[in-house]
């Protein structure tokens, strides 16, 4: 049994210890609270999910306008450093063209107004997928189709013929227009030339077009009549193929109307312009058939202003009441020109050199024209055009 001292002394000490019980809770609540506190600050903050908006079908039309413009300023500004004080003389020559720039702009806005792209995608989480941020990708998906108009707006503008009016320059050639009158008689079968006298007279004759490429040149047929196998042309290899085509047979040539090759000559030269008109006329014989009398001929060739150039072909050595060589000189000398004679190939090839030389060359001036820029716009079209399809096959394809 204690004692009353016991008693007292245990009554004294109880406040103590509950205030001290006390104390240590409160700091073990403040630690707790502390605590807390920072796991609060450890712990990410929940973002409210963003709300999609919805867009019409028109919406895309702004960046892809906005990626056009970007590629045509940068392809101006590339040509303005390519032209620097040139630019200001750029003119257009067809401007009726620029029109069609307005065709792939139509062409967007009916795309999107009559077939819209809606998404597609779908996605189990939409609460995640508001929360995901856009990428680059996203930001440039439609940098393709800003790529293709632009090339399509450089394409009309080169449509336009974009030109410098500071380079003009006005085409002068050097030329003058040339019947060649070829023999189509019998006795041009003859071999004394190899491997005849007319395929000779072939070879030479297509040597001479392909030097004489500035002119316009004609071709005569002639053997018992004449007849126009190619009017004046500057396409010498539709002429050269003509000439190759003939042959022995082609027309009747068991006699030779040199007047009348002469005279169809000279009406094909009838048309010409140029102040230089020349005939050559190349046969083995003299006339004997009916028809326009040579001597007439050349008197009428002269009256024209035309020059007849004559080349009697053949070995005519032992003489031949076939020829005439007298009468190819009257014809020549009627005319200002100068009669040939060749013997053998080798001749033949000199007398045709001969006759380069001599003949007259007169300058015909063309029309004005401008130095022609379209190329400087149609490369960087091309360029684009190419980015426009390595972007639509790698980072920027589209999935449906």
């Amino acid at each position: 049994m204690s004692s009353p001292e016991t008693a007292t002394s245990t009554s004294q000490q109880e406040p103590g210890a509950s205030s001290a019980s006390a104390t240590m809770t409160a700091l073990e609540r403040e630690e707790a609270r502390k605590r807390q506190r920072r796991q609060a600050r450890r712990r990410p903050r929940r973002r409210a999910p963003r709300r999609l908006v919805r867009r019409g079908p028109f919406y895309p039309l702004l960046p892809i306008f906005g990626f056009a413009l970007l590629a045509l300023t940068l392809s101006a500004g590339t040509l303005a450093l390519i032209l620097r004080q040139d630019l200001r003389h750029v003119v257009i020559d067809r401007p009726w063209w620029l029109l069609t720039a307005a065709l792939p702009v139509l062409a967007l806005v009916l795309r999107q107004a009559l077939a819209p792209r809606p998404a597609t995608l779908r996605f189990s989480r939409t609460l995640s997928a508001r929360r995901l941020r856009p990428g680059l990708a996203a930001y440039l998906a439609w940098l393709p189709d800003g790529l293709r108009l632009a090339a399509a707006v450089l394409l009309a503008v080169a449509l336009a013929r974009p030109q410098s009016s500071r380079f003009t320059d006005r085409i002068e050639h050097e030329g003058i227009d040339i019947a060649v009158a070829i023999d189509l008689s019998k006795s041009m079968e003859l071999r004394d030339m190899y491997p005849n006298r007319l395929e000779a007279a072939k070879a030479v004759i297509d040597e001479f077009i392909t030097r004489r490429p500035h002119d316009r040149i004609g071709l005569v047929a002639f053997g018992s009549y004449a007849s126009s196998v190619a009017p004046l042309t500057i396409d010498h290899g539709v002429l050269r193929g003509l000439l190759e085509k003939l042959q022995l047979g082609s027309i009747d040539g068991s006699r030779t109307a040199i007047g009348a090759g002469l005279g169809v000559a000279l009406n094909r030269l009838d048309e010409s312009e140029a102040s230089s008109k020349v005939v050559v006329l190349v046969t083995d014989g003299k006339h004997n058939a009916g028809g326009i009398n040579p001597d007439t001929a050349a008197e009428e060739a002269a009256e024209r202003g035309v020059i007849v150039y004559t080349v009697l072909i053949g070995d005519h050595r032992m003489g031949s009441d076939r020829v005439d060589p007298a009468q190819l000189e009257r014809i020549s000398s009627i005319t200002g020109g100068y009669a040939y004679k060749a013997k053998d190939p080798d001749s033949l090839r000199t007398t045709f050199q001969d006759l380069l030389d001599k003949l007259e060359k007169s300058t015909v001036a063309g029309e004005q024209v401008r130095a022609e820029l379209f190329h400087l716009f149609l490369w960087p079209a091309f360029l684009l055009l190419l980015l426009d399809v390595l972007l639509r096959n790698t980072r920027l394809r589209r999935f449906p």
